[in-house]
């Protein structure tokens, strides 16, 4: 174990990250809403990419921050980079950090422009009522 992991508390391993393509379309948008509506989610842009993260810590982390399997802990743990080392790098600098739906929203509909954003959430609830309809129709059982 490097000096680095020895003075940190496993930050690394208290999230993890993965890239997601860019959204472009209303349902896009509303698809990362949905993940910002979960505790513990965030979305970023970074260098252009975008990503999701998720703050769930590793079930192997103990609680002096130690990996209980260090000896067979996961390719991708023992190929981190003590270069883009959490504790040493200090904060972030995305170009864009959404902790919040609203905040995806408001980005969403500047992106699309409020009148492409509105008009497709207005087709995609007429959309939605047409089938809850439909089911509700189907569900209905007939008077004898």
């Amino acid at each position: 174990m490097s000096k680095q992991c020895r003075a940190c508390a496993g930050k690394c391993c208290t999230y993890f990250c993965f890239q997601i393509d860019e959204p472009d379309s209303y349902a896009e948008f509303e698809n990362v809403r949905w993940y910002l509506c979960h505790e513990g989610v965030s979305a970023h842009i970074d260098d252009g990419d975008w990503f999701l993260a998720v703050a769930n810590r590793c079930r192997n982390l103990t609680r002096d921050g130690r990996c209980k399997i260090y000896e067979n802990r996961p390719l991708i743990c023992r190929e981190y980079s003590h270069e883009s080392c959490d504790h040493t790098s200090g904060d972030y600098e995305y170009e864009k950090l959404f902790e919040t739906p609203e905040q995806m929203e408001r980005y969403a509909r500047k992106t699309l422009g409020a009148r492409k954003f509105d008009a497709a959430r207005k087709r995609a609830l007429e959309r939605h009522e047409k089938r809850a309809q439909k089911a509700r129709k189907r569900t209905r059982k007939p008077a004898d």
